[in-house]
């Protein structure tokens, strides 16, 4: 029993010779903030100093960064116990405005073996790089477009879509937006933002809450601070398509099924300035109502209606498109599209396409 725990003292006390019998790491500071500063200035160094506290030379194995924008360069000699070194770390502004924190992970031959290191701070973009990436100016706000797109929208859901901008100022700014439809919510973040840092539109669009089918375009406006009269107008832009997903097989069986009586109105050679009108047939030989949820045409010239939105098993509604070639922004040719959106899970999208060729 003695034995026994004079070998297992034995052994700790050997662990605990062999383990203080090795190389320590201690930073001086393992954080450097270079503040704000200008890109044009181009790459800026901080160094970092250690000590090795151990009792046997320390040697750095490697020195890895999180990106290529961030450089770490260091001493491949061993460091002897109680001296000191020193790691660099560069970093390249170089179309990279706003705020950045890289880390650094530096490994070494003790325990534990590794240790990080960290450079953060505040670019303030030049005007090439800023024109690059945040074209659209507000006031003292940058945007990257003036265009935010949700892409589709299953009905009945939420999607989110994001629009960067950027404080080119030297104050702290407060964007704010106004004119959002009750169906758009927006975060931004930060509510406040610092000289020449980032921020981001984060917009919610709520299709549950928008009576739109199809393509849903709406506007608002984005101001660069709370009292800023200086606003610019950005388009919010989604595809609403029903839900078909949950339909049972007997539901497939019996739903509408669309057919328009012709895909394409070609009116042929025409006068600028002159009034047509073509009529077609909307037909439903499925089982269920066919329903019309949206008839949309984006050119000015075109404009449609119907005699009924519900269309029951063997029935028809009669569409009416009216054309008045002297809205049109061509003065060659007449080529528009009508969008038909129905219920239809088969086809639940129908164009018509109406064409002509103005006279000289």
């Amino acid at each position: 029993m003695h034995i026994t725990r004079y070998i297992t003292a034995l052994c700790a006390l050997c662990c605990a010779l062999v383990l203080s019998a090795q190389p320590q790491v201690k930073w001086l500071q393992n954080v450097h903030d270079f503040g704000a500063f200008d890109e044009d200035m181009g790459p800026v160094t901080s160094t970092f100093q250690l000590v090795n506290t151990g009792t046997e030379p320390l040697v750095i194995v490697a020195a890895r960064a999180t990106c290529g924008c961030t450089v770490p360069s260091y001493t491949h000699d061993p460091i002897a116990p109680g001296d000191t070194a020193s790691v660099d770390v560069t970093y390249n502004p170089a179309g990279r405005p706003g705020k950045f924190d890289k880390r650094v992970k530096i490994e070494t031959n003790t325990h534990p073996a590794q240790s990080v290191i960290t450079i953060k701070g505040v670019v303030i973009g030049a005007t090439k790089t800023l024109r690059a990436h945040y074209p659209i100016e507000v006031g003292k706000l940058k945007i990257r477009n003036t265009a935010v797109p949700f892409g589709e929208i299953t009905k009945g859901r939420t999607k989110t879509a994001f629009l960067d901008g950027y404080n080119q100022s030297n104050d702290t700014i407060r964007p704010r937006v106004e004119g959002l439809p009750e169906y758009i919510d927006v975060n931004i973040a930060p509510k406040a933002v610092p000289p020449g840092e980032q921020l981001t539109f984060t917009f919610f669009y709520n299709s549950a809450k928008n009576d739109d089918w199809g393509l849903s375009t709406t506007e608002a406006t984005i101001f660069g601070n709370p009292d800023s009269q200086e606003g610019r107008p950005v388009s919010l832009i989604a595809i609403v398509n029903e839900d078909f997903s949950k339909m049972t097989e007997k539901q497939k069986a019996n739903a509408p099924r669309i057919a328009v009586s012709e895909s394409t109105v070609d009116l042929g050679r025409i006068k600028p300035g002159s009034k047509h009108v073509a009529e077609l047939s909307i037909d439903n030989y499925g089982n269920d109502p066919l329903i019309i949820r949206k008839l949309s045409c984006v050119d000015p010239e075109i404009s449609v209606k119907v005699n009924k939105d519900k269309i029951k098993h063997g029935s028809h509604a009669r569409l009416t498109i009216s054309i008045d070639t002297s809205k049109s922004t061509d003065s060659s040719m007449l080529n528009s599209k009508l969008i038909i959106i129905t219920n239809d899970p088969q086809r639940p999208q129908s164009s018509v396409r109406i064409v002509g060729e103005f006279t000289k």
